[in-house]
């Protein structure tokens, strides 16, 4: 666990978050978790970059609307590792 706020040298938002009540870095990347009313939730680092999105016109079962095109992300992002849990949207939207 990091022990202090600063900017990663490769991811630009600040690390960790504020609303943080865990963080580090494991071998997916940078990771921060939140939590409300108890129940957690570990939120990943996007990274900037670039990837091909979509697949190539000669794959099986590909649709019209999967045109094989690159994505640029210019800033990170945080992302739920997970699809959110019924404890969780519970703890949200309450009872």
């Amino acid at each position: 666990m990091f022990g202090y706020s600063a900017k990663h040298p490769v991811f630009p938002m600040e690390f960790p978050a504020a609303w943080a009540v865990e963080w580090g870095e494991d071998v997916y990347g940078l990771f921060n978790v939140f939590e409300v009313k108890c129940v957690q939730q570990k939120m990943r680092g996007i990274y900037p970059g670039w990837f091909d999105m979509g697949s190539p016109e000669d794959e099986p079962e590909r649709v019209n609307d999967e045109t094989l095109h690159r994505l640029t992300l210019r800033q990170g992002f945080w992302l739920a590792d997970t699809a959110c849990t019924q404890a969780l949207w519970l703890a949200v939207m309450g009872g």
